[in-house]
This record gives structure tokens, C-alpha cells and sequence, in this order.
């Protein structure tokens, strides 16, 4: 379902005020009973009709470029040991894998792992070198 949009909430509020009830209310913007109540709820706890705040960046530009950097001096490191790296520096508020995942998909990188295979016999070695 799409977002309400801050002058569809200044109505929903407006209406609810004017007396209107919240199933009209709610049947005139095609919406449940609970998406205006929660309106109404958001509006009586905060006092504003307005988005909420998108949350903040967890990392700084110098921990971006610490992950970026890690990750290219050494290619096969995995998103586990650079978040593990850096939430040694930075210990009060550790960061998740998924936070590093995305900034690296910023910097159009991704980690990589060495492939697990089974190694050659030294008869397959020669006939490769044949």
C-alpha cells in the first residue's frame, strides 16, 4: 500500500476533527480503519502530520573508506571479517554484515570467497600441465 501523503493526512485529521467518523473517513480515502487510527495516534503522540524520520547513517565517510579499503587490499576477505574489523575499532555501536554489504554495493564492490574445491591428485597436476 503507498504512503499517505502529508496533505492527505492534514484532510484524514481535519475530517476526524470535523466530526466525520473514522469508518467514513476511512471508506472516503479507500484505506482500513487502523491506517487512520494510527494517523490519528502518530499525531496526538508527536503533534505534527509530517513523514517520520528516516534513520541516520550508522557509519562515517572515514569507517566507508576503512571498509572500502579493506576489501580491496585484500579480495577474498568476506563481509563477516571486515564487519568483525571494524566493530574491533569501533566497539560501542557495532554495525551488521548487511550494513557493510551496502556500502559496498555503493562502491560498486563485492566481497568474495576463495572457491572451495577439492584438490588435484598430482597425476591430474601433470596431465593439466600435458
Amino acid at each position: 500500500m503507498p504512503r499517505l501523503r502529508e496533505n492527505k493526512r492534514n484532510q484524514l485529521i481535519g475530517m476526524i476533527r470535523g466530526g466525520v467518523s473514522v469508518s467514513t473517513v476511512a471508506h472516503h480515502f479507500n484505506m482500513t480503519r487502523r491506517t487512520v487510527y494510527v494517523t490519528l495516534e502518530r499525531e496526538r503522540a508527536t503533534g505534527s502530520q509530517k513523514d517520520r524520520r528516516l534513520g541516520r547513517r550508522k557509519t562515517t565517510d572515514r569507517e566507508d573508506t576503512f571498509i572500502r579499503l579493506s576489501i580491496l587490499q585484500d579480495r577474498f576477505k568476506t563481509v563477516g571479517q571486515t564487519t568483525a574489523e571494524i566493530n574491533n575499532i569501533r566497539q560501542n555501536n557495532p554495525i551488521s554484515k548487511w550494513t557493510v554489504l551496502r556500502r559496498l554495493k555503493t562502491f560498486g564492490l563485492r566481497a568474495r570467497r576463495p572457491a572451495c574445491r577439492t584438490r588435484l591428485t598430482p597425476y591430474n597436476i601433470t596431465n593439466r600441465l600435458d
